[in-house]
């Protein structure tokens, strides 16, 4: 996927002011619109619309932009998969860690079918997670490139997944029944990583290393996902 995950904020902003209006707004965008919502001028609006196009991240119909949703969860999805190679249990984490990679194996098999039109929830459940990062990502700056949007929904994943996991009103056949919710806590449980340098730092400050291993959210979500 021939995507520069290091381009700077114009394409992003640009991007995002696309979803944003698409979201506010009862017919798609037209350039002058995303001129008015921008920093930038109508001709590099012009230029990076049609870079974007040509990638597949917006689709142009008579003059109007929508955000492509399979582009987004293509990309997300090739994000992902940087997360499903096996942690290394040698670093006094052993059975978190290999919690975790059991994980990873059963969201190689979900990941196949997210971009497929579905009727169980998980899709719109991902393009909502990726479109909100995106709207927000306008006003919040600090969101530059693409490879900041992946991390900044990464965070949002693991947030919600948080909220959701740690609710008293959840419980096992909540998750059994709901692939949205399944999909979601999935996500958020390969996304926990850093074991080898958790314990590098237990080791070296003793303040931390009655302390470690916690109980983490994700530790409930795996409970939820394998009960």
């Amino acid at each position: 996927m021939a995507v520069d995950m290091r381009e700077g904020g114009t394409r992003l902003e640009v991007l995002a002011a696309v979803a944003s209006l698409e979201r506010d707004r009862e017919t798609p965008p037209r350039q002058k619109d995303i001129t008015d919502l921008v920093s930038v001028t109508r001709g590099t609006v012009s230029k990076t619309c049609s870079t974007l196009v040509d990638e597949g991240q917006l689709l142009e119909d008579d003059g109007e932009y929508r955000v492509n949703e399979e582009m987004l969860l293509l990309i997300y999805k090739e994000h992902i998969e940087s997360y499903l190679v096996r942690d290394s249990a040698n670093n006094g984490f052993a059975d978190l860690v290999e919690a975790r990679n059991e994980i990873r194996l059963d969201l190689k098999g979900e990941l196949r079918q997210l971009v497929a039109d579905d009727e169980d929830g998980r899709r719109d459940l991902m393009v909502n997670i990726l479109q909100e990062v995106l709207v927000y990502a306008l006003s919040f700056r600090e969101i530059q490139t693409l490879r900041d949007y992946l991390f900044a929904v990464d965070h949002l994943v693991r947030t919600l997944a948080a909220h959701v996991a740690t609710n008293q009103n959840l419980d096992e056949s909540d998750v059994a029944h709901s692939d949205a919710l399944r999909l979601l806590l999935l996500v958020a449980v390969v996304l926990d990583r850093g074991y080898a340098m958790l314990a590098r730092l237990r080791a070296s400050h003793t303040d931390l290393e009655e302390f470690l291993p916690g109980e983490p959210p994700e530790d409930q979500m795996i409970r939820y996902l394998n009960p």
